[in-house]
């Protein structure tokens, strides 16, 4: 039967005061189960002396960017111990109704998990705790996220998917250039044009709500020269043609000219590829 996340768990903290243990002072290695077992688990379930762990992000019903956020939390401290390394119980849950659980290893300062991409708009609760052998820690207060709206998002783009003619994918290839100021002559580097470029096509290639608010072409790549070569900083390419356009005549030269030039289908020996979604954090504002 599907567990759930009760009314009361999802309005309550997980973080339960346990009595201290008794017997010989000292200092532990380990943190201690309390004492008798689970006959003798705390009024919340946990059977570990450790605090519950702190929900980071996403919280407080933010809409995430993706179906499937990057869940993080503060770790658990673990009580009258030291040099302990726990693992985490996450759920993550539906209209009450858990649709996610995983168990990770922990990471210094504070650990994350990336679940299962869900619907498209709508609300998730998630919550984790600690684990050590078989004994388990409080639960977080639960925290709870919105999935985005089917279209939007870097897992889907910003509007609707589409196919971007090449006059209008250089038209804001160029709209990029010119706001950002960007320099593709004689005094940039070549990683400077090429994080450009990148930038420029993840416009095309997710949408963005400034620079390509019609929708995506996610056909809409970038390539290298071949195994070996890095990325070219004048080319775009079709991702499922290959057909391919120079923009810049003398690109790093002293005197760099815009134009569209069809140069063919590229070979097979050279990648072509989507740009980095971080790309778009990048674009100007």
């Amino acid at each position: 039967m599907m567990r759930t996340f009760s009314k009361t768990s999802l309005a309550l903290a997980a973080v339960v005061t346990m009595a201290a243990c008794s017997g010989t002072p000292g200092t532990p290695t380990s943190p201690s189960a309390a004492s008798g077992g689970a006959a003798a688990a705390a009024a919340d379930g946990s059977t570990l002396k450790v605090s519950a762990p702190v929900l980071l992000s996403p919280a407080d019903g933010t809409r995430a960017d993706s179906r499937g956020p990057l869940l993080q939390w503060q770790n658990s401290t673990a009580r009258f111990a030291s040099g302990v390394t726990l693992s985490y119980d996450i759920e993550v849950a539906r209209d009450g109704a858990v649709v996610h659980t995983a168990n990770v290893a922990e990471s210094p300062g504070s650990t994350q998990h990336t679940p299962p991409e869900g619907e498209y708009d709508t609300t998730y609760a998630w919550r984790v705790r600690a684990r050590l052998d078989g004994t388990v820690g409080p639960w977080s207060t639960p925290a709870s996220f919105v999935t985005p709206v089917q279209g939007t998002g870097t897992s889907g783009g910003f509007g609707t998917p589409r196919d971007i003619p090449i006059n209008e994918a250089v038209d804001i290839i160029y709209a990029i250039y010119q706001s950002g100021n960007y320099d593709i002559g004689s005094r940039s580097t070549r990683e400077q044009r090429n994080l450009y470029m990148e930038i420029a096509v993840a416009a095309l290639h997710y949408g963005h709500s400034k620079w390509n608010p019609r929708g995506p072409d996610a056909n809409w790549c970038i390539k290298n020269g071949g195994p070996g070569r890095p990325q070219a900083d004048d080319v775009i390419a079709r991702c499922n043609t290959r057909d391919a356009w120079d923009l810049v005549l003398s690109i790093g030269g002293s005197n760099p000219v815009w134009h569209t030039d069809y140069i063919g289908q590229l070979p097979g020996n050279q990648a072509i590829y989507p740009p980095s979604v971080g790309a778009l954090s990048l674009l100007p504002r």
